[in-house]
This record gives C-alpha cells, sequence and structure tokens, in this order.
C-alpha cells in the first residue's frame, strides 16, 4: 500500500515538474502590444479619444493594462498631439497617421499601432491653405488676386501649394518697415507658399 501511495505521488510531482517547465522555467515576457482601439478618425479639430496599451505575455500567458508604461508617439506632429498619458487630441482634420505605443522587454522593443486619419481628408477644405496678413502701423496689404485687401479684408483660403504675392503700401508719413513669414520678399513685395495656412505680417513705421 505504501509503495502504491509513493508511486502515485511520485508521478503528481513528475506532471507538476513538467507542467512547469515551458512556464516557470522562464522569466515572464512581453510579446505584443495591441492598442484599443485600433484605429479612430477625427473630424473635428480639439476633439480627443483615450487609448489603451494591452500587453500579451508568456511564461506564464497573462494579458494586462500597460497604458501607463508605454512610450506613446505619433508619425504625424501636425494631426493630432498626446497629452496625460495616452490622451490623443486632434489638431487637424487632414492627413493621416499611426499612433504607437512601445515598450522596451530585454533583449527586445516591443510595439503595436493604431491608424489615425482625420474626417477631412479628400474634401475642398484639406486641398486649401488659408492666407492672413496682419498689418501693424499705418498702411494697406493687397494680395496679387484680389481676394486680400487688409485692413478690411485680411484673410482668404487658396489652393493648397498656391505661390501667392502681396504687396505693402505705407500710408502718409509712413514707410514699410518689415515683412515677416514671407518666403521670400524684395521691397514692398512679399511672396508666400502656401504649403499651410500661414500668417503673414506687414509693420509700417
Amino acid at each position: 500500500m505504501n509503495a502504491k501511495w509513493f508511486g502515485m505521488v511520485a508521478l503528481i510531482l513528475a506532471a507538476i515538474s513538467l507542467l512547469c517547465v515551458p512556464s516557470c522555467g522562464y522569466n515572464q515576457h512581453l510579446i505584443s502590444i495591441q492598442v484599443v482601439p485600433p484605429g479612430a478618425t477625427f473630424n473635428s479639430v480639439g476633439s480627443s479619444l483615450t487609448f489603451k496599451a494591452l500587453g500579451t505575455y508568456l511564461h506564464p500567458p497573462a494579458t494586462k493594462d500597460i497604458t501607463d508604461q508605454v512610450k506613446w508617439s505619433v508619425d504625424s506632429q501636425d494631426l493630432v498631439t498626446i497629452t496625460n498619458t495616452s490622451l490623443v487630441t486632434d489638431v487637424s482634420i487632414c492627413g493621416s497617421g499611426n499612433l504607437m505605443a512601445s515598450l522596451y522587454d530585454a533583449p527586445n522593443y516591443v510595439f503595436g499601432t493604431a491608424f489615425l486619419k482625420g474626417g477631412g481628408v479628400g474634401t475642398a477644405t484639406c486641398n486649401q491653405a488659408i492666407l492672413s496678413v496682419n498689418v501693424a502701423g499705418s498702411g494697406s496689404v493687397v494680395d496679387s488676386t484680389g481676394a486680400i485687401n487688409c485692413p478690411g479684408t485680411c484673410s482668404a483660403a487658396y489652393t493648397l501649394g498656391s505661390q501667392i504675392g502681396l504687396t505693402a503700401t505705407p500710408g502718409a508719413g509712413a514707410a514699410l518697415s518689415s515683412w515677416a513669414n514671407c518666403s521670400s520678399f524684395a521691397g514692398n513685395t512679399c511672396t508666400v507658399l502656401l504649403n499651410v495656412d500661414t500668417t503673414v505680417t506687414a509693420t509700417f513705421q
């Protein structure tokens, strides 16, 4: 009888030992990261969404919320900003990019991504850039298309990539002192290449 029980105990111990080989013989390691939700479309500037990072581990198997442990980054800085660990806030409805959560678990970097998109992609809004003019002092500025005559009308939308000329006319007793934010300028003329919304300042003294 004792021999029988001894044999059963030996078998149980052997089984436990075998079960522990894959999980007890190694440190727990992160093998993948899932970003939740896996993507988002932002339809208005200022809208925000909080993402989570879920880590999948082995030895033993487990899924953990590692949102506060990962490093968050985005490959399109003009699309969104990241604050408060994983709060993503939209700054433009034009463009797209990838949100990434990464964590170093020696000897590897593990990462997961979510695809972000602006709701205006493909619309007229995202094919335009706005040119705004500030006038400091006594004088006026007009653009080469006639859309801007500032003071008065000081901003207008143009096709993205347009090259717009601005001409400054000093007021009585004044002179153009400087241009700010031109692509190039010569005398009273400023040229602006509109790849993004741009504000130009003409200062008169």
